[in-house]
C-alpha cells in the first residue's frame, strides 16, 4: 500500500502541486505496466492546489477553483452491501467521517478521502478542501486523516497490504495505526508490533531540510494523541519521544520524519 499526500496522475485530476506528486504519480503508472500488487492512499482536495495569475499591472495572485468530483475520473467506493463506504476518524474526541472515491491509474486502484459531506460539521468539512492550506492544526487533521484514516479504509476495502511505502513524513501516522491493529489484533506487545511494522515499511523523504519536514507542538498533539498513546501503552512522553531527534528534548517539537524513519527498515531520500 503506498500513501502520499498528493498524486500527480493526470491534469484531469487536479491534487497535486509539484514534484511530490509528480513521483507518486509516476510510481502508480510504473506500478500498473509491471503488474504488481499495489494500491494507494491519498486526499480528494476539493480546491486542488491553488492557480498562479498576474494582474494587470503584475502581481502574481492566486486562485482556488472548485472541482466537481463527479464530472471527474474517479468513482465513490462502495462497501460489501454497494452503499457508500464511511470512514470514522477520531478529532480530539469528536468524530469525523470521510467518503472515499476510487480512481483506476491502469490497473491500480488509487482511494481517495473526503471530508467534505453533510455529515461533517462545516470546520471538518474544510479538512479535504485544499492541498498545503490551511494551519498547522488543519495539516495535522489532515495527517491524521491520510494515515490513520488511511489504513481504515484499506481495511474496510478488504486490503492487507504486508508492505506500506510513505511518500513523505505526512502519511507516518499509517506506521502507527498499524502497531495498534497489530496489538489489537495479535496481541503482541508495543516492541514486537513495531519491530513487525518498521520490517513491512519503506519511507522515503524529499525534501532534507526542515522547512520541507512537518513539526508540531506537544501542545497541540497531547489532545489529539494522549489516549492513543494510552492504546500503545506508552506514557506521554514516550510517545513524544517517537517523533524527536533528541528523546529526552521535552521542548521539542514531534517530527513526522523522525516517526517515519524510526517505523521503517529502508529509508530512500
Amino acid at each position: 500500500a503506498y500513501f502520499s499526500f498528493e498524486y500527480g496522475v493526470s491534469k484531469a485530476l487536479p491534487i497535486y502541486s509539484g514534484g511530490l506528486g509528480i513521483l507518486a504519480g509516476d510510481h502508480l503508472k510504473s506500478a500498473s505496466d509491471l503488474s504488481l500488487p499495489l494500491v494507494a492512499i491519498g486526499i480528494a482536495y476539493q480546491q486542488g492546489y491553488f492557480r498562479q495569475y498576474l494582474t494587470p499591472d503584475g502581481w502574481q495572485q492566486e486562485r482556488y477553483p472548485i472541482y466537481d468530483f463527479e464530472q471527474m475520473p474517479m468513482a465513490l467506493a462502495t462497501d460489501a452491501e454497494g452503499k457508500r463506504l464511511l470512514i470514522a476518524v477520531d478529532l480530539k474526541g469528536d468524530t469525523v467521517l470521510a467518503q472515499v472515491w476510487k480512481v483506476a491509474v491502469g490497473r491500480i486502484s488509487l482511494f481517495l478521502l473526503d471530508t467534505n459531506i453533510a455529515e461533517n460539521p462545516p470546520h471538518f468539512k474544510q479538512i479535504t478542501t485544499r492541498l498545503y492550506g490551511g494551519n498547522l492544526e488543519m495539516r495535522l487533521w489532515q495527517e491524521i486523516l491520510l494515515g490513520i484514516g488511511g489504513i481504515k479504509t484499506l481495511d474496510s476495502l478488504g486490503f492487507k497490504p504486508k508492505v506500506i511505502h510513505m511518500n513523505e513524513g505526512h502519511s507516518a501516522f499509517a506506521g502507527l495505526e498499524r502497531i495498534r491493529r497489530f496489538m489489537e489484533d495479535s496481541k503482541l506487545t508495543f516492541e514486537s508490533a513495531a519491530e513487525l511494522v518498521a520490517s513491512s515499511s519503506i519511507f522515503t523523504t524529499h525534501t532534507p531540510v526542515p522547512a520541507g519536514n512537518d513539526r508540531f507542538p506537544p501542545d497541540l498533539m497531547q489532545p489529539y494523541f494522549e489516549d492513543y498513546a494510552r492504546k500503545l501503552g506508552l506514557a506521554w512522553k514516550v510517545f513524544l519521544a517517537l517523533g524527536r531527534e533528541d528523546p529526552r528534548n521535552d521542548a521539542e517539537p514531534f517530527c513526522m520524519t523522525v516517526l517515519a524513519l524510526r517505523l521503517s527498515r529502508i529509508s530512500n531520500g
